[in-house]
């Protein structure tokens, strides 16, 4: 009977966890539509023709979706915006407004370029996490000036989150031309990293599994995630919350030592035969690349982080109620430089992709952001800094971005109506009563849980 028992409480778990992911998106899926809709009705003004309406939107969906490489460009330029959502995500669920992440992603860049540059002859299995490592830390301490400002002085993350960004951009522009370049090149960008620290393209895994020491990093990463998921796992077991895991501890961890183990072992002996007897990825032109494997684990462990954790109930709190807070002996201080350092390094990372996964030359060139760093706050909001919903909106996001340049080849519409659709979304989220008035809603019974976007000066 315990066993029903604990199995019905387990489905309830499953069951409250998708309803509430639901209602939480639910306006946001309406603002998108909504979005679409003013998108629709300004092509028509504009272009006197509701044909053109159908002939845009088809442009962006076949350039999104269906042409050569088509669905894969849509999963590059997803990769960044997922990691940057989750950092506004952190920030917003704990009333900071982290404007910065434009800035913190070109720093993430730049830290990973020097890494990449400086040690040439680590091999990959320490490279590349290395340059990841040094990517999230420049982000980390480029957010953590601000954090560090709000905390102690009061400062509003706002203006100094916008300050830090162009002193990016301009640091970013003297490192480019003058220290790291590469006088061999006629483009201002700086020298290419090592090969070891290179993010692995998809198509190009059968030839880095060769390496015994890249299918040993490989068997590590997937043991990792062995772990994660049963330890995850063991947080909806009924017994864990009634008291009966005592008992039960040491059988526990035996058995999930065991997984670990044998999940490492499985993936170092059988990935690299497997993946050249088969392997779906061989086009060397494809741009996609292991980034999207890590976007998705970041998501996953950023819902880990804020909702099973205790720090991330202390950022809930304090971006809930502050006075509360400090009333409950949080320190408010503390998780405020905490929060805006996860923050940047979530977009550190980004930066840090974009420049070893994407770049055409693996180096940092003069022109390198494309404003990811902004359309990502649009992003979070819309998820309503849900990190299931972030990863909805990125891959809504990143399709809107890699089919807009066909929507205005086969329509002549400009490309940049997607930045105005993606703003119409940004109004309507922000004002769920618009969006309850123009589709005659009747208003919720409880009052929604809006992130508190920032708090008073001072």
């Amino acid at each position: 009977m315990s066993s029903i028992a604990e199995g019905r409480a387990a489905r309830t778990d499953w069951r409250a966890i998708l309803l509430r992911t639901l209602d939480v998106l639910s306006m946001p899926a309406l603002a998108m539509l909504l979005g679409f809709l003013g998108g629709a009705i300004i092509i028509w003004i504009t272009s006197g023709s509701i044909e053109t309406i159908g002939a845009a939107y088809a442009g962006m969906i076949n350039g999104a979706f269906f042409k050569q490489r088509g669905f894969s460009e849509t999963l590059v330029a997803m990769t960044p915006y997922v990691f940057l959502g989750l950092g506004l995500a952190i920030g917003f669920k704990a009333g900071l407004f982290n404007i910065g992440v434009e800035g913190q992603f070109y720093i993430g860049a730049i830290s990973a370029v020097w890494t990449g540059i400086a040690f040439p002859g680590l091999p990959a299995i320490i490279h590349l996490p290395l340059v990841i490592l040094a990517g999230a830390l420049g982000g980390a301490i480029w957010a953590g000036i601000p954090g560090f400002l709000k905390a102690r002085t009061g400062a509003h993350e706002v203006i100094t989150t916008m300050m830090m960004n162009y002193i990016a951009f301009r640091f970013a522009e003297l490192v480019v031309s003058l220290p790291l370049r590469d006088p061999l090149s006629t483009a201002v960008q700086t020298l290419r990293v090592s090969p070891n620290a290179e993010l692995w393209s998809l198509w190009q895994i059968p030839e880095r599994l060769s390496d015994p020491l890249n299918a040993l990093g490989v068997a590590l990463f997937f043991a990792l995630g062995a772990f994660v998921i049963a330890r995850w796992r063991a947080s909806f077991d009924p017994s864990t919350r009634s008291g009966q895991a005592f008992a039960q501890d040491a059988r526990r961890r035996a058995v999930v030592g065991g997984i670990v183990l044998a999940t490492g072992v499985i993936a170092f002996l059988a990935l690299p035969p497997l993946v050249k007897i088969g392997w779906l990825f061989n086009d060397k032109y494809d741009r996609l690349h292991i980034g999207i494997i890590l976007a998705l684990a970041a998501a996953a462990a950023v819902w880990w982080l804020m909702y099973k954790t205790t720090l991330g109930f202390e950022m809930r709190t304090v971006g809930a109620n502050p006075n509360a807070a400090r009333y409950a002996g949080i320190n408010i201080s503390r998780n405020i430089i905490l929060t805006m350092a996860l923050s940047g390094a979530l977009a550190g990372i980004a930066g840090t992709i974009e420049v070893l996964g994407v770049s055409i030359c693996r180096c940092l060139p003069l022109f390198f952001s494309s404003g990811y760093g902004f359309d990502s706050i649009a992003l979070a909001l819309l998820a309503k800094n849900n990190p299931l919903g972030i990863v909805g909106g990125a891959f809504l996001w990143g399709a809107m971005r890699n089919g807009a340049d066909l929507m205005e080849l086969n329509s002549g519409v400009s490309k940049y109506i997607i930045s105005l659709i993606q703003g119409l979304v940004l109004l309507f989220v922000a004002a769920p009563a618009v969006v309850r008035y123009l589709l005659r809603m009747r208003a919720p019974s409880q009052a929604e849980a809006e992130a508190p976007l920032t708090r008073g000066w001072g």
